[in-house]
């Protein structure tokens, strides 16, 4: 019997969870969640979660939002600079690992039942076909995952930060208006939590729609804006912030369409996030599959991709869980 740290940190908040193995495999000990603004730096956080629990962790993976190179990530949304040497040393760990947090989610994907998925489209799915992850939150993350002939391995990518392709007027116009303030346009900067104010920037100042008093009254009294938007716009009051919303989906069913195209998703296509669920009541599955399959002489293999919605915002912890477990054999199995 040993325990495990596992974590799952994104630009705005944090998830911990201590874990112990057992004869079977692991349980869940302990979780709390954190909010980033309220630290420093992460190893705060960690030292918080760890407190005076009796039980020391013999090994922490933690899932990070930002490019993990040499065991250290830059966090991109959050400007933190995590070391996993650094941690080890600093808690006494046995071994940390640093994953991207899309990674972290990636993993999960076997792991999650019926119920935490919402069907888009059904599709074809075609045996130890590759899989590909995408997830709008604070940023835009992707990751995909190949069969390595016993089970799927999951791999990083920073294609949420590829060049933003406009395909049509609107759009064009979109990219014009976010150019003047940005030397790189990403779907980053339009399918995320991020994106949604920039889009309705360009809807007010750029297309010049107009905005009722009581929504400019809310945005003028609010620190961040996009729940404001998110909420008017499910309350389907106003036509700026449903148009918001509209664009916001459209485009990020174009990048999904991409994505699935680049790494031949024939596994499926999961859309994750802590965004999306909170989203359901103005997402238009039909509206959303036409964008995402209209890729010309592509679209028949699109059509066939199943496409999913990670309904749980524990995916990215328990992808995370799970390589700790992992790890964590491998560990007591060398001492």
């Amino acid at each position: 019997m040993g325990y495990f740290l596992a974590g799952d940190l994104g630009g705005t908040k944090a998830i911990l969870a201590l874990y112990v193995t057992t004869g079977s495999g692991y349980a869940l000990v302990r979780e709390q969640r954190f909010s980033c603004g309220g630290y420093g730096d992460f190893a705060g956080i960690i030292a918080d979660f760890l407190g005076d629990f009796p039980e020391h962790p013999q090994v922490a993976v933690f899932g990070v939002a930002g490019p993990v190179a040499d065991g250290r990530v830059w966090m991109t949304n959050l400007g933190w600079l995590i070391d996993q040497k650094v941690l080890r040393e600093q808690f006494q760990f046995g071994e940390v690992l640093l994953l991207n947090d899309l990674v972290a989610v990636a993993q999960a994907v076997s792991l999650l039942p019926p119920t935490d998925l919402l069907v888009v489209n059904p599709g074809i799915q075609v045996p130890h076909g590759s899989m590909g992850v995408l997830a709008p939150g604070t940023g835009l993350g992707e990751a995909y995952l190949c069969w390595n002939g016993t089970d799927y391995t999951p791999f990083p990518s920073e294609g949420g930060h590829v060049d933003f392709a406009p395909t049509s007027e609107m759009e064009h116009e979109l990219l014009s208006f976010l150019r003047a303030e940005h030397d790189h346009v990403s779907y980053e900067l339009i399918c995320s939590g991020k994106g949604i104010p920039n889009i309705f920037r360009y809807l007010t100042e750029g297309a010049g729609m107009k905005v009722p008093a009581d929504l400019q009254e809310a945005l003028d009294a609010a620190t961040d804006i996009t729940p404001v938007l998110m909420g008017q716009a499910l309350a389907k009051e106003g036509e700026v912030a449903r148009l918001t919303l509209e664009i916001f989906f459209s485009i990020l069913a174009a990048e999904a369409g991409n994505m699935a195209l680049k790494f031949l998703s024939t596994g499926g296509l999961y859309l994750g996030g802590g965004m999306l669920p909170r989203l359901l009541p103005a997402f238009d599955s039909k509206r959303f599959m036409e964008r995402f399959v209209g890729k010309g002489r592509m679209a028949g293999i699109l059509s066939a991709i199943p496409v999913k919605i990670i309904m749980t915002d524990r995916a990215g912890l328990e992808g995370a869980a799970l390589t700790a477990f992992l790890a964590m054999k491998k560990y007591q199995a060398h001492r």
